[in-house]
């Protein structure tokens, strides 16, 4: 059931990655950063344990590059919101 496979850049799927980066700058509207942010750790936590599994390895690449999408920018939203704080 566990394999040892690692998830490495190529088993990204890109075209999901793009989509997510769009939909986490409209998130950005709805919600703080901070709740993006571990949102999208969820989600792309979930994706690299997904992808350990010999059954759902596509559906976990596919989880972890949307939580890597919408990671960047909640991350740059938060490091701007940490900057005008100062």
């Amino acid at each position: 059931m566990w394999t040892v496979a690692k998830l490495e850049v190529e088993d990204l799927r890109w075209s999901w990655v793009v989509i997510a980066v769009a939909a986490g700058i409209l998130g950005l509207l709805v919600l703080p950063p901070i709740y993006l942010f571990f949102l999208a750790a969820v989600i792309g936590f979930s994706g690299m344990s997904m992808f350990s599994t010999r059954t759902h390895r596509t559906s976990g690449a596919t989880f972890a590059s949307i939580g890597l999408g919408m990671l960047i920018p909640a991350s740059a939203a938060l490091v701007l919101q940490g900057i005008n704080s100062l």
